[in-house]
């Protein structure tokens, strides 16, 4: 690697990804008829991937593109997050003069404009919000614009119950009005995007969903593609000062394989530091985040220590290491949604979060021997 002046500039890069472009795009040309649920590790590229198809999209057709990161708006309204919050979410009051705020082209902030009267209706309970959205759909269906909601991390909403906290289960009353609106009126394209398989999976099985939603499986990038963007930075990364030998390449992806973010994280600090201490100190830090999880309880000690042997598990796999199937679910599920593990609900299969979390498990077993 070569590294003298450093510019330290970097385009977030866009690799391939072309056959998922064209299958989103065969969905969103589609009537609505189902819901589309987007699962996958986390930082495979499901949120990136939907920001440049809609801005694709938006060139050539008439949308409304609603897109919402739950997580992220949740974990900065509080950690009380409650169904009013829910509602001042989804619905903003029309300002008067202003134009509403762009997230990118053709993708808005605030999802479903309304007025005061509607609001304070909806807070005390008087009005449907699902109503009102459907209402929404309708006057767009009219005008020829085609709507698109997506909901980005959608578990955000799994606690939360309706009328505060007296109603029923908001995330199945949200997935009954989706069944609504797409497979029986067709009024708009529902796409919910989540790393969390295991929370995909429990709503599939809970609600009316079976028949009327499908998956669809964004992983991460593979070897030719990642050593396609590592061997040529300043086409995809914008990066003129420092190139990435063939042997450098290899290492990163013996890392972190395919983790977009991962790989982005690592070309930054690489203009500070060396490429093997860089790969070091990435396999450190998570070799530290699984011991840090596993603290001192070792049923989970037990059920990560089936990944030293196999890249994937399915649930009957964990139970030689002696823990009760009921309990060996449980600690599956506070994995998946820690983020150590991924569970991919189409073959229900269990892996670590990428290369790095292979190799975090690695060495923990390794410092620990």
């Amino acid at each position: 690697m070569e590294n003298n002046k450093f510019n330290k500039e970097q385009h977030i890069a866009f690799i391939n990804r072309q056959r998922e472009l064209e299958d989103l795009r065969l969905f969103i040309d589609k009537e609505p008829a189902e819901i589309l649920f987007i699962h996958g590790p986390k930082s495979s590229g499901k949120t990136t991937l939907l920001y440049k198809l809609f801005n694709q999209l938006e060139k050539e057709q008439k949308l409304d593109v609603k897109f919402l990161n739950l997580r992220e708006m949740v974990t900065e309204l509080a950690d009380d997050f409650d169904y009013k919050d829910f509602l001042r979410m989804f619905f903003q009051v029309k300002p008067e003069k202003e134009k509403k705020e762009k997230l990118s082209a053709g993708i808005n902030i605030g999802l479903f404009e309304i007025d005061a009267e509607i609001e304070k209706n909806m807070l005390q309970g008087k009005s449907d919000p699902f109503k009102v959205m459907k209402e929404k759909f309708i006057q767009l269906r009219d005008n020829s614009i085609k709507p698109v909601l997506i909901l980005d991390e959608l578990q955000a909403l799994d606690k939360i119950y309706m009328n505060n906290g007296k109603g029923k289960r908001l995330i199945i009353e949200l997935f009954n009005f989706f069944v609504a609106i797409t497979k029986e009126s067709h009024l708009a394209h529902i796409i919910i995007a989540s790393s969390d398989g295991y929370f995909l999976n429990t709503v599939h099985t809970d609600s009316r969903l079976k028949k009327s939603s499908r998956f669809y499986k964004m992983d991460y990038l593979g070897k030719e593609d990642v050593m396609e963007w590592l061997l040529n930075l300043e086409n995809y990364s914008r990066i003129k000062d420092y190139t990435l030998s063939q042997e450098d390449a290899e290492k990163i992806w013996d890392t972190v394989g395919g983790s977009m973010w991962e790989i982005q994280d690592i070309l930054t600090e690489l203009f500070n530091t060396p490429i093997d201490e860089t790969l070091t100190q990435c396999k450190k830090k998570i070799k530290e985040a699984i011991e840090h999880y596993i603290g001192t309880d070792m049923r989970k000690e037990k059920v990560l220590q089936v990944f030293l042997e196999n890249e994937t598990a399915r649930i009957r796999d964990f139970v030689p290491g002696g823990i009760g199937l009921d309990e060996i679910d449980g600690l599956l599920q506070d994995m998946v949604r820690s983020n150590i593990l991924y569970f991919d609900p189409t073959e229900a299969l269990y892996y670590p979060q990428g290369k790095s979390y292979q190799w975090g498990i690695k060495l923990y077993f390794e410092s620990i021997s």
